[in-house]
């Protein structure tokens, strides 16, 4: 649906009626709490009354948690907020916040009472391309972000690492994926996707990358993360760390295929021997979170993925083709690039994918009973999304009933 024929769907000058409450979570480096604030304020003057909530967990640097743990705390929120409107809420997930919400409804899909989802330009089908995150990761590429991001290291480290999807790769991918293909119901999570200490040939540099830290050192590491200490300045301390060790493995990566003159595919990181401590610290930190983690996992049932997103009144995917940042664009409606680079929208990832027969999340089922909406708006960045009066009004006003 374009935005021009969206407009024969909603008249915002029709009385208004007491709406549902409004849950908005917020997306990668977004800032503080304000940021999202606008859409509130303008959800509550289209719709006087709405009460609406703004996530206020994992701001700015924060973000860049890895997603389990940002979606475990954040639904608590949302359930907590479930519970005090029985009546039921509406969700916008803007960008990285649209994984976040639907890890949420899928993960907690007998429990909330969520209507409408309205996924705002985020990368449901995953992201493949690194120019966003350049001036984070000077030496991280397209072409060999799997290098680090299909590790168990990467998969722990960071949030972007957690929905990166490597067309060329679909193996690692499907192997290491500790979030996208889990949501997705085409990878079963356990236990030992949160287990640092298990080695494969692709986590040989778990092995080289644990040198110059001392025992000491690791133990007091250890001691504080099994605290569970999610105070921002914790949070951001680990985050630090993070791409400090992202860093090093990044420029490690860059570094060596300089040096070889050779083809991604020839480079794997077991070969790379990053020293730095902000490695060992980030190891040392998730494994303490493991067994945290692994306990989460044992909720993540198929069945109940499937069940969350089928209870929804609508789930209204939103994107354009000139966001510039999530890549490809067409990803903000679950479309994904094939090992040639061709793009495979959401209805023809058939083959044991999110479309298939056995419908694994529940996306034919929304479809074909008219609760799954689609809008293409041309002319859109990406970080304009949630403060484009056109986008909320001809797309998503009309839906928050």
């Amino acid at each position: 649906m374009t935005m021009s024929e969206s407009n024969k769907c909603f008249n915002t000058s029709a009385p208004k009626q007491p709406y549902r409450p409004v849950v908005i979570v917020h997306g990668l480096m977004t800032g503080d709490v304000s940021t999202m604030q606008h859409l509130a304020a303008r959800i509550a003057k289209l719709h006087p009354g709405t009460k609406t909530y703004v996530i206020d967990r994992f701001c700015g640097l924060a973000s860049l948690e890895p997603l389990w743990r940002q979606t475990k705390k954040l639904a608590d929120d949302l359930l907590r907020i479930c519970s005090l409107h029985p009546e039921g809420v509406h969700v916008i997930g803007y960008s990285q916040g649209g994984l976040i919400a639907r890890g949420m409804i899928e993960n907690y899909g007998n429990e909330h009472n969520v209507r409408t989802f309205v996924s705002l330009s985020s990368p449901q089908g995953g992201q493949y391309g690194a120019e966003c995150f350049t001036k984070m990761f000077p030496a991280l590429t397209a072409r060999t972000a799997y290098e680090l991001f299909y590790t168990r290291l990467g998969q722990r480290a960071l949030s972007v690492a957690n929905y990166w999807y490597d067309p060329r790769h679909r193996d690692l991918y499907l192997k290491y994926s500790a979030y996208l293909a889990v949501i997705d119901n085409v990878k079963q999570q356990n236990s030992s996707d949160f287990n640092l200490k298990k080695n494969t040939n692709n986590d040989n540099d778990l092995r080289t990358m644990m040198v110059n830290t001392s025992t000491a050192e690791i133990s007091n590491i250890t001691n504080v993360a099994e605290t569970y200490d999610d105070s921002s300045q914790m949070i951001e301390a680990r985050v630090t760390r993070a791409i400090a060790a992202v860093c090093a493995a990044t420029a490690e990566i860059a570094e060596r295929h300089n040096d070889d003159n050779s083809d991604a595919n020839s480079v794997q990181l077991s070969s790379v021997k990053v020293t730095s401590v902000d490695v060992d610290t980030v190891m040392a930190i998730d494994s303490a979170y493991d067994n945290y983690y692994a306990e989460y996992s044992k909720n993540s049932d198929p069945n109940i993925k499937k069940l969350g997103l089928t209870r929804l009144q609508h789930l209204v995917l939103i994107g354009g083709p000139d966001d510039g940042v999530i890549s490809p664009w067409q990803s903000s409606q679950f479309a994904v690039l094939d090992s040639s680079g061709k793009l495979v929208p959401m209805r023809e990832r058939r083959q044991d994918d999110i479309y298939s027969d056995n419908d694994p999340i529940g996306l034919h089922q929304l479809d074909m009973t008219d609760r799954l909406v689609e809008y293409t708006v041309p002319g859109v960045n990406h970080h304009e999304w949630h403060h484009n009066e056109k986008v909320l009004r001809e797309c998503i006003i009309g839906w928050l009933d």
